[in-house]
């Protein structure tokens, strides 16, 4: 019942052949990663050749992964894509990179030993897990916490050349917000077992699948007025997705990158008040945004937040 490993030795380095229980079952080949060290890559090779990279992202299933993913793919990586749930989650995926250039590996992220299996022979990891939303099977601590920690100890552990850690623009040990409070100690914790680890704090990231506007434009269907949600004159620097997949790419072609942290925010910066004017404008309505009283707006997410998927919680105010 337990997955199959086979382990090599090339070059000093511990080379595993991955094969999850659903890939036995469906008598899926073995999938191999030989990963060189990430100075000896060669970038902008294409989709059907070998850079060199073998890269393990975790959270690709996520809106703003499979742009990463596609970038990595692009320049000749092969990903390794650990996830939990179906093949429908992740197939996607799969046609970013040539044959089997994108694999899908089934892990649980509270089993250390599968969590290995998954980082082995990768010479890259990525961590793009985050929700915004506290569930009754993953809170804020071991989601944004207590798993960096671990994958930090494991990608020492394996040797791993770069560590890449997604956080939050307004990620701080004296942040309003919980989710905001336990991404700052999510990347305290990750430097202490990996200092040579990168971080990329991302303002609010837009593109074609994002939250942000498309749920603005959810609301504005239902609703006969859509409110605001934080202050009029709260300002935002919206990023592009694409911007902060190349972004990912530049941090792995630069090894000085290695060891600090960076800032994703776009060129311009905007007040909550002009990105739904901009909404408005370009949905071609009349703008019926109301802002309201930060009171109500905490009272609203309260009283939605025990829903399954909550479109407003107390953190996101």
């Amino acid at each position: 019942g337990e997955g199959l490993e086979l382990v090599l030795v090339l070059g000093g380095r511990a080379l595993r052949a991955r094969s999850s229980r659903r890939q036995q079952r469906a008598g899926r080949p073995w999938v191999m990663s030989v990963a060189k060290h990430i100075s000896h890559v060669k970038w902008h090779l294409g989709r059907s050749s070998n850079s060199g990279i073998t890269a393990t992202v975790f959270g690709a299933t996520g809106f703003l992964g499979r742009y990463v993913v596609n970038r990595l793919a692009r320049a000749g990586a092969r990903v390794v894509v650990p996830y939990r749930g179906d093949d429908y989650d992740v197939r996607h995926l799969r046609q970013m990179g040539d044959l089997g250039q994108v694999v899908p590996f089934e892990v649980s992220i509270r089993s250390y030993e599968q969590m290995q299996e998954a980082v082995a022979g990768s010479n890259v990891v990525i961590n793009m897990l985050g929700k915004q939303v506290e569930t009754r099977r993953f809170d804020f601590e071991q989601t944004n916490v207590f798993f960096p920690r671990v994958l930090g100890s494991i990608c020492a552990e394996m040797d791993v050349d770069r560590l890449i850690h997604f956080s939050a623009l307004g990620a701080s040990a004296s942040a309003p917000s919980k989710w905001l409070r336990t991404k700052h100690e999510g990347e305290v914790a990750l430097m202490e077992e990996f200092p040579t680890a990168t971080i990329l704090k991302l303002a609010t990231v837009v593109g074609p699948e994002e939250k942000f506007f498309n749920k603005m434009g959810e609301f504005a269907k239902m609703l006969p007025a859509l409110p605001m949600i934080g202050l009029p004159s709260a300002k935002q620097q919206p990023v592009h997705c694409l911007d902060v997949a190349a972004a990912v790419q530049s941090v792995l072609m630069h090894q000085s990158t290695a060891g600090k942290t960076f800032a994703l925010a776009g060129p311009k910066v905007y007040t909550n008040k002009q990105l739904y004017e901009y909404f408005f404008h370009t949905a071609r309505r009349p703008n019926k945004a109301i802002p309201l009283p930060q009171a109500i707006q905490e009272l609203i997410g309260a009283s939605l937040e025990w829903l399954p998927k909550p479109a407003l919680t107390r953190d996101m105010v």
